[in-house]
Formats: C-alpha cells, structure tokens, sequence
C-alpha cells in the first residue's frame, strides 16, 4: 500500500503528487478529521486565571530569594 497525497473538491480527487502505478487501481480514500490537530484545543484554552498567575509570580520571587527552589523532574 502506498499513499499519495490529493486534494478532494466538488466530488473529485486530483492527485499532488504522481503516481507509480498505471490505473486502473483500487484505492482507499481516507478524510482527516478536522479536529485531529491536537494543537487546535491547546491554543483555544482559555488563558489562566489571575488569581493562578498571581500564585506563579509569588513562586519565582521566593525562587529569587533562595527561600524555595524550583522542582525538579526526577523526583516526580
């Protein structure tokens, strides 16, 4: 099985790229889903709340101030 890029419009498919063998052939015609870009959801989350940023800030000032230390991911 090989696959070859194509564009599907107005019922039709036209290939991107050429084809290794002469037809005609069986293919299998597989249509992404629209949400598979797992991206998508990550940039639509809301920002965080003031409240959870404020929280942040007062960890990196106590960082700063050598009264914490950042985590490490070892201890996990």
């Amino acid at each position: 099985m090989k696959a070859v890029k194509a564009i599907y419009e107005k019922g039709k498919v036209k290939l991107s790229e050429k084809r290794a063998e002469q037809g005609p052939l069986e293919v299998l015609v597989v249509f992404p889903e629209p949400a598979d870009d797992p991206w998508t959801e990550i940039l639509n989350d809301p920002p965080p709340r003031p409240a959870f940023l404020k929280f942040v800030k007062a960890c990196q000032e106590e960082i700063r101030h050598g009264k914490a230390k950042p985590l490490d991911l070892k201890d996990l």
